[in-house]
């Protein structure tokens, strides 16, 4: 009986050590970017993944940095605003909190999770999207109400980060993505994506031409974008929390529109959405004024090639855009500004 009982012990002790292990090496590789690890050219930095958990990182980011600075919004905020950027110099740390594919409820909440860790934010950008406020544009599957206002990493995140099959797996191919190319990375540990990655893994064939042909084409077919448009009075309702939420707090806020490629502009007009497009304005200025960079001027229609400067694809900008748009809407460096590029608008204007 004792050698039975021997055996079970060693056989748990086994399994425990097994589990041990694979927490590590997941921990260590941290394929999704959850725990901050140390990235190791060759080894760790290129996390395929973690663009496809966007929502998770980021959630578990704001917890440990406590940004003072938060810049929200869709994957235009994502890719195209830098929390390096001068304008931040004296109100870091700051935290890029742009997610793709959000809905205004999305962002809501997200900014409310940023609150509640860091009651002391001093400044909040707001990038806004037409398509953002779509009745048609859920939530996506990946957002999780259980991982926001929280201090720390939930349990079932945590778990489904260290010991599940999907984390070994992610974590492998994390390591032979490395190997390969040693020079990208997906994300900032400011939470910008890496243009560079982008182009190279985010586009079809690698081109900004195709991705051009590719995005305009879903802008028109696609319910959560432009194809059944419905302008949501309840993502009106979000956005109007959050800029509640910042006056009561005197919490300074800067929002604007987009600077997407005139062709998006184009595939709004294509789609029959043109009055729909000015109702949204009028409707977010009621609120707030706003900085405007859509339509038509020198740094949207820019001519479309592989080798342009202003854009990645129809939808989002460069970083070198979005540097055009902090100087603006922070009135700093204004000479390095084309004159027709973002107007403030209000509701009288």
């Amino acid at each position: 009986m004792k050698r039975y009982l021997r055996y079970l012990i060693w056989l748990i002790a086994f399994f425990c050590l097994e589990f041990v292990v694979v927490a590590l090496f997941n921990l260590a590789i941290d394929p999704f970017a959850a725990f901050g690890s140390p990235m190791i050219s060759g080894v760790n930095q290129l996390k395929l993944e973690q663009q496809a958990h966007v929502r998770l990182f980021k959630a578990i980011a704001i917890t440990r940095l406590q940004p003072k600075t938060i810049l929200l919004g869709s994957s235009r905020t994502d890719l195209g605003l830098n929390p390096d950027h001068q304008v931040f110099a004296n109100k870091s740390p700051v935290y890029n909190l742009g997610v793709p594919g959000v809905n205004m409820y999305e962002v809501r909440r997200y900014f409310e999770h940023a609150l509640q860790n860091q009651p002391e934010i001093k400044q909040v950008v707001l990038g806004i999207d037409f398509l953002m406020f779509n009745q048609f544009r859920p939530e996506k599957p990946d957002f999780s109400e259980r991982r926001l206002n929280l201090k720390r990493i939930g349990l079932a995140d945590a778990l489904a980060t260290t010991f599940s099959l999907d984390a070994v797996t992610s974590s492998w191919e994390t390591i032979q993505a490395s190997k390969k190319d040693r020079k990208n990375q997906a994300y900032s540990s400011l939470g910008m994506r890496n243009e560079k990655y982008f182009l190279r893994y985010g586009l079809p064939k690698k081109s900004i031409v195709e991705g051009f042909k590719f995005n305009l084409g879903r802008s028109i077919i696609d319910p959560e974008i432009y194809y059944n448009y419905a302008l949501s009075e309840e993502q009106i309702n979000d956005f109007k929390t959050v800029v509640n939420t910042c006056k009561k707090n005197n919490l300074p806020l800067k929002v604007f529109i987009s600077p997407s490629h005139a062709t998006q502009w184009k595939a709004i007009e294509l789609s029959g959405l043109w009055d729909e497009f000015e109702q949204w304005k009028q409707e977010i200025v009621k609120i707030t004024s706003v900085w405007d960079f859509s339509g038509y001027n020198s740094v949207t229609t820019e001519p479309i090639s592989d080798k342009m400067k202003n854009y990645l694809d129809n939808s989002h900008y460069s970083k070198a855009v979005g540097n055009l748009v902090l100087n603006r809407i922070f009135q700093v460096q204004e000479e390095l500004i084309p004159a027709d590029f973002g107007v403030l608008i209000n509701s009288q204007n």
